[in-house]
């Protein structure tokens, strides 16, 4: 801390004593009176999950450790006792001067506004130790690319010839040649794959300089890098090797196989597997491959926004290979059109549990509208039929492409926003939500382009559908109780349960939508809009990361429910509060805080 906030510190404590047994905090009382800093002794936090967790063991803090932050800074009381089980000396600052030390000390506030973020570093902690013995032979993903690298990469320059590399190749039995400059900059790559058409089928002269034939300006990651990042560009490129590079020199090559040798499936073997199907039979099978790569991952900690991003990779990989399979059975030539994804896809934020929402867009002359939908028609009821043979089920609101209602020129779809903008009935705010998280995910991505264009430009000067927008993103309260931690359904399947996706994900994504609407963002996953509408919102940085820290332990929460239920799936989304361990439990309620301030954000804005 700063010397003048010390100082500050110092000038204003006291000292409090507490015999052995006393009970300094206790969840009755009311806020904390005073910051805690342990100065000698012990104080144990008991965990209020205690009766339902077998596993629930008492949290000692000593000399230096601090507690109360997180109810002082929110005004309530603690939500577990803090207890001396040895006599104790305490630090203390009261209630009245706690907030000015926070104003005196960026490094301070820095470190309250760091406390939910380092109980989400410990849940991955504790998910990781408690995934089951398969998980033992996974290589982690969290691991740098410069761990992996253990031989120096095998590189030539521009102007060495297409024979001298071929020859390297065979004899050091490596799948790739690095042409780098003086500087080991890499300048290009050749691959064993580029072989076949880049040398044998274009029966290219061997004397010419690899520099004719090779790859220019690879894809490279820097050597801290992780390997999750290195499989989601595997996933999204499609691509066999990755040099690696210390600032800008090469230090390495990592390959797929390298990234995935202990696992029995792999980002890169699951969309080579798709790229090459060429039967919807074929794709069925790589979707239950999906499924146990996504298992795979979580146990080892992966984060729910890498997660979901792999998941939504692979998922439209899928969905694309289902509409040139299906495209070529059918006579599209000449009509420009797209296959718009909604809901999660069209955030790419879906989870194991997802099914259709899709639409098709399409360009042509007024006069032709009816003849080109009626050709486009069919191709989306196979292509939607498909998708639910692969596991994605039709949607149960029939928003899908091979409903003619969804099936649209790029007028119609325009003239269908326009009105859902115009409209104050609640069912064209329903529609706003669900159709207004659109993207291309296959076709001419030029026509949802123009598409989100109009809807950016009509919503900014729409002051009154935003407020609208506002008032349905505040309709559902987070579950947070006064008496109990948590609001649970009191009847039916979902007795004693929180729904995470409609209480929870669902309620950040909302209000998500709204601030990136009216600051005129595009993008349309959630943690990128309430990033890019911050900084055009002013919203404090720090308050935008504990928002995002917190919608994402919620989609944790989800995946790893998901997971637990395997096939079955009957509740994807719904979790017992009292099946939580302490950390876990005390993460969910403070992220559900974290969702209430969001709205109290929103309700401000448009004095709600």
């Amino acid at each position: 801390m700063e010397d003048d906030a010390l100082q500050f510190l110092v000038s204003h404590v006291g000292l409090g004593y507490y015999p052995k047994g006393t009970v300094i905090l206790d969840t009755g009382q009311p806020s904390p009176q005073a910051f805690h800093i342990i100065q000698r002794g012990t104080v144990q936090v008991l965990p209020f999950n205690a009766a339902h967790s077998f596993d629930a063991h008492p949290v000692h803090m000593g000399p230096g450790e601090c507690f109360s932050v997180s109810a002082m800074l929110e005004n309530r009381p603690v939500i577990a006792p803090y207890t001396a089980v040895a006599d104790t000396f305490c630090y203390e600052l009261s209630a009245e001067h706690f907030p000015e030390l926070l104003n005196r000390s960026p490094v301070f506030r820095e470190f309250t506004t760091e406390f939910l973020a380092s109980m989400l570093r410990e849940s991955r902690r504790l998910i990781k130790l408690n995934y089951d013995a398969t998980s033992g032979e996974q290589q982690t993903m969290s691991r740098t690319l410069r761990s992996l690298i253990t031989r120096y990469p095998v590189t030539c320059s521009a102007d060495t010839s297409l024979g001298d590399v071929l020859r390297t190749l065979l004899q050091r039995k490596i799948g790739s040649m690095l042409i780098t400059d003086a500087d080991q900059r890499p300048l290009g790559i050749f691959t064993r794959h580029d072989v076949l058409d880049r040398v044998a089928l274009s029966n290219c002269d061997l004397d010419k300089p690899v520099s004719e034939v090779m790859t220019r300006d690879p894809l490279t990651l820097s050597a801290e890098a992780s390997v999750y990042e290195a499989a989601l560009l595997i996933a999204n490129r499609g691509i066999r090797h990755i040099p690696v590079c210390d600032g800008h020199r090469l230090i390495g090559v990592v390959t797929e196989r390298d990234l995935f040798a202990l696992q029995r499936v792999s980002v890169r073997g699951i969309h080579r597997a798709i790229a090459d199907a060429r039967t919807i039979d074929d794709l069925k099978r790589t979707s239950s491959d999906i499924h146990r790569l996504a298992h795979s991952i979580l146990g080892q900690g992966v984060s729910a926004e890498h997660m979901t991003l792999i998941i939504s990779t692979l998922n439209d990989a899928l969905v694309r290979q289902v509409l040139l399979i299906e495209a070529s059975r059918f006579d599209l030539e000449g009509l420009r059109w797209g296959w718009l994804a909604f809901g999660s896809e069209g955030r790419f934020e879906q989870t194991i549990s997802t099914d259709q929402d899709n639409g098709l867009i399409f360009e042509c002359g007024s006069d032709k509208t009816d003849s080109v939908r009626s050709r486009l028609l069919p191709f989306a009821q196979d292509v939607n039929r498909a998708l639910d043979a692969c596991g994605f089920p039709l949607c149960k609101g029939n928003i899908m492409a091979g409903n003619p209602h969804w099936c649209l020129s790029v007028q119609e779809w325009r003239g269908r926003f326009d009105q859902w903008l115009a409209n104050t009935d609640p069912q064209a705010l329903l529609s706003a939500v669900i159709f207004f998280d659109f993207r291309n995910l296959h076709g001419d991505e030029s026509l949802a382009e123009s598409l989100r264009q109009h809807l950016s430009e009509s919503v900014l000067v729409n002051s009154r559908f935003q407020r609208q927008l506002a008032q349905y993103a505040l309709e559902n309260k987070p579950p947070l109780g006064l008496i109990s931690d948590f609001i649970t359904e009191d009847e039916g399947d979902g007795r004693g349960t929180i729904d995470l996706k409609k209480s929870g994900a669902r309620l950040f994504t909302d209000a998500a939508r709204v601030l990136a609407l009216a600051a005129g963002v595009t993008h349309t996953n959630t943690v990128q809009r309430l990033r890019q509408a911050a900084t055009t919102l002013q919203m404090p940085v720090g308050e935008i990361d504990s928002i995002v820290e917190a919608f994402y332990f919620i989609q944790t929460l989800r995946l790893r429910g998901q997971m637990t239920q395997g096939s079955e799936l009957k509740q994807p989304n719904r979790l017992d509060p009292a099946t939580l361990n302490e950390v876990d439990r005390r993460i969910l309620k403070e992220s559900l805080r974290q969702l209430r301030k969001l709205q109290s954000r929103l309700a401000l804005d448009y004095q709600l």
